[in-house]
């Protein structure tokens, strides 16, 4: 049987962002960094495109423009705001 996935494919714009200063406060991103990407990621823009269970995901700021690519439920390797190296883990 095949399986069917919900499919989140399209341009996506935020609708609310809270308490994001105090996530990179606690993941320990310097106040610097902290002020430029608060303010940066007030209006981003976000494309997804999926391929069943594999995303990828371009999001793009004022200030740059990151992609990230994963299976759903497989770990990954991505970066931080501060372009830390860290390792994402399905929940």
């Amino acid at each position: 049987m095949e399986k069917k996935y919900a499919d989140f494919s399209g341009k996506w714009k935020m609708k609310s962002s809270e308490n994001f200063e105090e996530l990179l406060k606690a993941l320990g991103v310097n106040v610097f960094l902290r002020k430029i990407a608060v303010t940066a990621a007030s209006s981003p823009a976000v494309e997804i495109s999926q391929q069943d269970e594999t995303l990828s995901i371009k999001t793009s700021t004022s200030v740059r423009t990151t992609n990230v690519s994963f299976t759903v439920g497989e770990t990954f390797n991505e970066a931080t705001v501060d372009g830390r190296p860290c390792t994402v883990l399905p929940g």
